[in-house]
């Protein structure tokens, strides 16, 4: 995929991620992404996942929680999630099924799911599963997925896999102790396999996904030695989960028209310059760079968003 252009290879969604570490300028892209393709006819959908979002302040609409049409763009509609209702949302999916599965080893009551849906690593499934029922909802021909600090990204691809794995030996391990448990109680409990099977289907589901080529990643970075060095990191990782990378946006380039009588202003040109070469030796010919001048204003609101997807995709 080239910056501008869509490769939809079936009847799911594309999905457009903006990756990178905190602070250089993903939902900047995001916005001015989705807007851009909004405004070309495609049924728009972008998505927050970030803990610590700014969807809702960048757009001047709250979208906190809730998919919500964003005023003055047609076909574009917009979603942060809201983490503080994580354990409400998780409940009210999965709640059912994990008590079943476990009050079929154990004689345990219901308070048993607020200990679980409060364990490290539930938020971040659910925001993969959330993203999930979105692509196959088939609402929408564009997301564009505002994702989590590099970190937050890719623990949670890593733990997806997991997930997967770990549902595949579940099953296994309930029909050994399934049996076992019969035995001593004389009576049969329900089967929550059929359950954990459907778990297992679900991760498989979400890593086919991420790995699809309707799936793109678009690294976002600034020209400074922190960010370059992430990239190359965050590509690596991304690359491993077999996610195809369609090029890097270098953000808040000093642009050359701008006066350099300043000495600050004139170091920190030396600086981009010398990591754009860098930037430009590792990934020439290998992916797409485009270059973002730094804005000379706020980057806030639809119409900011709109001029800088025209400097995006021209």
């Amino acid at each position: 995929m080239k910056f501008g252009s869509l490769d939809k290879r079936d009847a799911h969604p594309v999905i457009l991620m903006f990756c990178g570490k905190g602070g250089v300028g993903k939902t900047t892209c995001a916005s001015s992404t989705a807007i851009h393709y909004a405004a070309e006819g495609f049924r728009t959908l972008l998505i927050s996942t970030d803990p610590a979002p700014s969807l809702t302040d960048i757009l001047e609409v709250d979208v906190k929680g809730k998919i919500t049409p964003i005023p003055g763009v047609e076909d574009l509609d917009a979603v942060e999630l809201d983490y503080s209702r994580i354990f409400d949302m998780w409940t009210e999916k999965f709640g059912d099924e994990v008590y079943a599965v476990i009050s079929s080893f154990l004689p345990l009551g219901r308070e048993v799911l607020d200990y679980i849906a409060g364990a490290p690593g539930i938020d971040e499934e659910f925001a993969l599963s959330y993203v999930y029922d979105l692509y196959t909802g088939g609402e929408y021909d564009v997301i564009v997925w505002d994702t989590a600090p590099a970190g937050g990204t890719l623990s949670l691809l890593y733990l997806q896999e997991t997930f997967y794995t770990h549902m595949r030996d579940a099953a296994k391990l309930y029909i050994r102790l399934k049996e076992t448990l019969e035995h001593l109680t004389g009576r049969e409990k329900r089967d929550p396999l059929k359950i954990i099977r459907e778990w297992e289907q679900l991760a498989k589901n979400v890593l086919d996904m991420i790995r699809s080529e309707n799936t793109t990643a678009f690294l976002v970075t600034i020209p400074e030695g922190l960010g370059v060095s992430q990239t190359e990191r965050i590509k690596q990782d991304l690359e491993k989960f077999e996610i195809q990378i369609g090029g890097i946006i270098v953000n808040n380039l000093i642009p050359q028209e701008v006066d350099m009588s300043s000495e600050l202003l004139s170091k920190r040109r030396q600086v981009q310059e010398k990591y754009m070469n860098i930037l430009e030796e590792t990934y020439s010919g290998k992916l797409p760079l485009m270059k973002l001048p730094l804005q000379g204003h706020e980057v806030i609101g639809i119409e900011v968003l709109r001029d800088i997807g025209k400097q995006l995709y021209g």
